[in-house]
């Protein structure tokens, strides 16, 4: 019992943490109002099987993340053609009145360009342990964490500056992943 009220707190105290520092993790430095934003979010906690839907604890961690990002002026919502990633972006892109974008996963590259040349202030983009540091990479972030299979509480921020560079803050968000 003492386990998981602990964990509760720690949970709680995380969220809060996180919806206070995520508006002004990049305030320090040299900024532009040109410069945009790519969150980049794996998808949630999966049930079993080909395409599976998210588990209750999946659905819980997809509604922290429209929580988490509901100050943030999020113009577009992506997500792969996989159940998961669009269960996930979901309730983001419901938050903001958005249809998610169905793209495809195997065109990382693609999804890049079109990210780097768009005006968006603020898109999101829900993908997989393999294509979310893959996108950030070809967003053109240099040093990029890997996410492990059992992984789902990371969330990687790209900023792409008017100047072309890319720059990354990666924060956790929701309840603590436990390790494999």
């Amino acid at each position: 019992m003492r386990k998981a009220v602990r964990l509760a707190l720690i949970f709680v105290a995380g969220l809060a943490i996180l919806a206070v520092a995520l508006p002004t993790a990049f305030a320090a430095g040299t900024y532009s109002d040109d410069d945009r934003y790519v969150v980049l979010a794996r998808h949630a906690e999966k049930q079993e099987g080909d395409d599976p839907d998210l588990t209750t604890a999946g659905q819980a961690r997809a509604a922290t993340l429209a929580h988490v990002l509901s100050k943030w002026p999020v113009e577009v919502v992506f997500a792969s053609q996989f159940l998961r990633t669009q269960a996930t972006a979901a309730p983001i892109a419901a938050r903001f009145g958005l249809e998610a974008e169905v793209v495809d996963a195997r065109d990382v590259e693609g999804l890049a360009e079109r990210l780097k040349t768009a005006t968006y202030e603020v898109a999101v983009v829900v993908g997989h342990s393999n294509t979310v540091p893959a996108l950030a990479k070809a967003l053109g972030v240099v040093t990029v964490p890997e996410i492990p299979e059992y992984q789902y509480d990371d969330l990687l921020v790209v900023r792409l500056t008017s100047d072309g560079e890319a720059h990354l803050l990666h924060l956790k968000y929701g309840a603590p992943t436990p390790e494999d």
